[in-house]
């Protein structure tokens, strides 16, 4: 008797390898899940929405896209260590979500370099510093010399909230201008732009695809890019570095993400089935304004770790670190 189940323990064994190698080759067989932690209709959205139109043409099953908006990200980011590494749930996330929350939440409630499995980036999203057209602003130095001219807080900028990728372009520029700025944080990119429009603030800090079409209607005016490098869908617009805040740089970017512990074969699966969806549609993405760029899943990994660094200098120096 000892034997037989002897046997029986030994063909169970065998048989583990021969199991997983079929989950792998037999992935994906049903629905796929994208989580996208902004609102329907933001160019976020619009992003993810492409490449879960790609992906689910290569894969051959539907990709649903669920928005799960909130807390800078947090909710989403949190949804997602919560589900199965199975390759089914993957999330759109930015450099915010995974490189700024761990210095600006004091209790996250996920680790982004052990909870997560980095896919690839999609696509980098330059800022850019903008006013409303009738602004007597109409260079960037014309901001800093009346900055430095009157009471800290008397010029403000509008974000999309504390911790966006237009927050930091913001303290980055009071640190490297030695401004003081104030920051009025909304929930969402859309109201404070309105609130731009509208004469409540006096600047925005804002991404190309947002503002592009507003510029062209001659509703607002770019100043300047708050990237280390022009970019091609704004040519004559010049960096902050051109402009004198040497090597100033707060690019950000969108990836992917899944949860951490799945087989290498399905998460590298995943990976070149999204890089391809960039390649497809990199047309596309152009036209909206992104600066698309695909990485390798290491590539990304190294990048967070090194930008959580960044940014936790900039937060702590602007008395920012874990307020949230």
């Amino acid at each position: 008797m000892f034997r037989y189940w002897l046997g029986v323990a030994a063909l169970l064994a065998a048989s583990l390898p021969g199991q997983s190698a079929f989950a792998q080759s037999d992935y994906p067989n049903h629905k796929l899940t994208l989580v996208v932690p902004y609102v329907a209709g933001a160019s976020t959205d619009t992003l993810g929405r492409i490449i879960a139109k790609g992906v689910s043409a290569q894969f051959g099953q539907p990709v649903l896209v669920e928005n799960k908006v909130g807390a800078g990200g947090v909710i989403a980011a949190d949804y997602l260590r919560r589900q199965k590494p199975d390759g089914y749930t993957f999330m759109l996330t930015t450099d915010g979500i995974m490189s700024v929350n761990p210095s600006l939440y004091k209790s996250l409630p996920y680790d982004p370099q052990k909870d997560f499995e980095a896919l690839t980036t999609a696509a980098f999203v330059p800022v850019i510093l903008i006013v409303r057209a009738d602004s007597p602003f109409r260079s960037v130095q014309d901001i800093v010399d009346y900055a430095r001219a009157n009471p800290p807080g008397t010029l403000t900028y509008g974000s999309s909230g504390m911790g966006t990728s237009q927050n930091m372009a913001g303290e980055l520029f009071n640190q490297y201008a030695n401004v003081s700025i104030k920051h009025i944080p909304y929930k969402g990119g859309a109201p404070a732009m309105t609130d731009l429009l509208g004469g409540h603030v006096s600047m925005m800090f804002a991404q190309i695809p947002s503002s592009k079409e507003l510029a062209e209607q001659g509703k607002i005016r770019i100043l300047g890019l708050a990237s280390a490098h022009r970019v091609s869908v704004l040519p004559d617009v010049a960096t902050f570095d051109e402009l004198g805040l040497k090597d100033y740089d707060s690019d950000a970017w969108y990836g992917f993400m899944m949860p951490a512990g799945a087989t290498a074969g399905i998460s590298e699966k995943l990976h070149r089935a999204i890089v391809k969806a960039i390649d497809d549609n990199r047309q596309q993405l152009e036209a909206l304004g992104f600066i698309v760029r695909s990485s390798s899943r290491q590539a990304i990994a190294d990048d967070i770790r090194a930008n959580t660094v960044k940014w936790e200098g900039v937060l702590r120096k602007a008395g920012l670190f874990k307020i949230q």
